[in-house]
């Protein structure tokens, strides 16, 4: 069946939620990269339950990536056995086992592919450190599951156990996936390792790239000469730059790849780091700004012009920004600016209180064990608040004050609020807003990432 039209929105399980497909184009390749992998090992686990789910049929749907003349675009596809009925029914996908067919045409290794097995082997058995190896040996699984051929295996005492795969042609999502869960229920590093670099990288490329959090691992003939003098397998790691290139390569060894961090082996976690980095930017320049605002004016600090560079720079990441805040003087004849500072200050006094294990308030001035649960009572009381019930309490909801909304005070003032006025939903600009300022607790598809890479910030944990 010929294609018809592209799927539009994918609802994911919660806390991601409906992601569009402008919103999915529009992300970073490492976000999208991120979602396609934990599709793919959802996949891979329980094929009844899928991670995302086609708006209008709530068939399993998967990321595919269209390549273009220098990159790849997502794209969302339906699993082969969705509904055709669909409206957004997009054609027939080819199965993996399939596509490997017609990409190896019988053929699933080269002599070079030969070559680099054994050269490998015979580097790593060299290391005094090895006392077994293997080339394309049957890993009879340690529970009743489906064995594995890795290309190379070998068992380095204290360092652990490693499946090294060469890679020389692309290799495919859900073959990578079931990999991975394999290789991390049998407690096995898996390391995959490429001859050399493509530019532009086949996405099977990048999918390897994204498990091993922006590590490339390159057996080149500078690493070979590198082994063969130093008698252990020496790898080149490209590291991503976090502007679509490579950092310059170093050579490392298994011994400086990190494998505690479940299915990932990595020597530096390129991908984690720069996705917290993103998260604090634009709640930096508030938080600047509030302290500088707080200096000069200690007693009503929200209407300082220090807010204004912050403001401005939030509105180029927010479409619709500007048209509320004239929306918003219209209706409320008060700045939007200053309520949204307010409002940034009532989240950062739960972001800190829940970070530090105590009250710490940038705005009212309650004193005491209660003083936070007292300033969200007066907040949620006050006419200016209450169209943001449902984003305070989902704030506190995504943080370790979670148990504040089992108080009765606070969830009948939610209640109130929500009964009393018109509340602002995730689609707003305000709540956009404070997404872009909190990501961690009111961005589903950020808050998803970095708890599965282990990297939310404590604030924006469960409660212990």
């Amino acid at each position: 069946m010929s294609h018809q039209r592209t799927i539009l929105i994918a609802d994911f399980e919660l806390p991601r939620g409906a992601v569009g497909i402008e919103q999915l184009m529009a992300m970073p390749r490492a976000g999208w990269e991120h979602l396609r992998a934990q599709i793919n090992l959802r996949r891979r686990q329980d094929r009844t339950r899928s991670l995302a789910k086609c708006r209008l049929c709530e068939g399993g749907v998967f990321i595919r990536s269209q390549a273009t003349r220098d990159s790849h675009v997502p794209l969302y596809a339906h699993f082969p056995e969705a509904s055709k009925e669909c409206p957004w029914y997009d054609g027939n996908n080819l199965r993996p086992d399939d596509a490997r067919a017609a990409q190896y045409q019988g053929h699933q290794e080269s002599a070079l592919h030969r070559r680099l097995c054994a050269i490998i082997e015979e580097v790593t058995k060299a290391d005094p450190r090895c006392s077994h190896s293997a080339i394309d040996t049957y890993l009879r699984p340690a529970i009743h599951q489906r064995g594995r051929w890795p290309d190379v295996y070998v068992e380095m005492g204290s360092l652990g156990r490693f499946a090294l795969e060469i890679q020389l042609s692309k290799p495919f999502a859900p073959e990578i996936a079931a990999r991975h869960l394999h290789y991390d229920r049998e407690g096995v590093a898996l390391v995959w390792i490429f001859n050399m670099l493509e530019h532009p990288m086949p996405q099977g490329f990048h999918d390897v790239v994204t498990m091993q959090r922006g590590n490339a691992f390159v057996f080149d003939e500078a690493a070979e000469a590198a082994s063969l003098e130093r008698g252990t397998l020496m790898l080149n790691c490209h590291l991503e730059d976090g502007k679509g290139g490579w950092l310059a390569p170093r050579l490392v060894t298994l011994h400086d790849l990190r494998t505690e961090s479940g299915r990932c082996v990595f020597v530096e976690d390129r991908r984690s780091d720069l996705l917290e980095a993103w998260s604090r930017t634009e709640r930096d320049r508030w938080w600047k700004a509030l302290r500088e605002a707080r200096k000069q004016k200690p007693d009503w600090p929200f209407y300082h012009d220090a807010f204004a560079n912050p403001w401005e720079a939030l509105g180029h990441e927010v479409p619709g920004l500007a048209g509320w805040e004239a929306e918003f003087w219209a209706q409320r004849s008060d700045r939007a600016r200053a309520h949204s500072a307010m409002l940034f200050a009532i989240l950062c006094s739960v972001a800190h209180s829940a970070d530090k294990g105590m009250p710490v308030l940038h705005i009212t001035k309650f004193k005491g064990e209660t003083a936070v649960l007292q300033m969200l009572n007066s907040k949620l009381m006050a006419a200016d608040f209450r169209h943001c019930g449902r984003l305070i309490e989902t704030f506190i909801d995504h943080s370790r004050l979670s148990p504040l909304l089992a108080v009765e005070s606070l969830s009948k003032k939610i209640f109130e609020a929500v009964r009393s006025d018109e509340q602002i939903d995730e689609e707003h600009p305000l709540w956009r807003a404070m997404a872009r300022l909190f990501p961690e607790a009111l961005n589903g598809v950020v808050r998803a990432e970095l708890s599965d890479l282990g990297r939310l910030p404590k604030w924006a944990s469960a409660a212990e």
